[in-house]
């Protein structure tokens, strides 16, 4: 499933709010569950996120005016893949409205 989220922040600044924000991510998966993530490249972001034994893939791609993920659903999730999409979605959305900390 793919998503797409325009934004008029910049590349870099897209950048550091998404990853301010994905500590937080954790706490707002439903039952609990963890996020590993992993910058695979200067602009695309890796994320595993985990919950009741199953594990989803996000592959994230920063641009200027755009966001742009991915997401794989396992097939023991496949019913649910609506509402996944919908938190990947809402929490990328999220971070991208939040300034957060600065780095100086």
């Amino acid at each position: 499933m793919k998503f797409e989220i325009p934004h008029n922040l910049g590349r870099a600044e897209a950048k550091r709010r998404i990853e301010n924000g994905l500590p937080a991510l954790e706490r707002h998966i439903p039952g609990g569950g963890s996020v590993a993530s992993s910058w695979t490249a200067e602009d695309r972001l890796a994320l595993q996120i985990s919950a009741m034994g199953q594990s989803v893939g996000v592959a994230i791609e920063v641009e200027d005016a755009l966001v742009r993920g991915e997401i794989e659903v396992p097939l023991m999730l496949s019913m649910m893949s609506g509402a996944i999409r919908d938190f990947v979605e809402k929490s990328s959305r999220i971070m991208l409205e939040k300034p957060g900390p600065s780095r100086a």
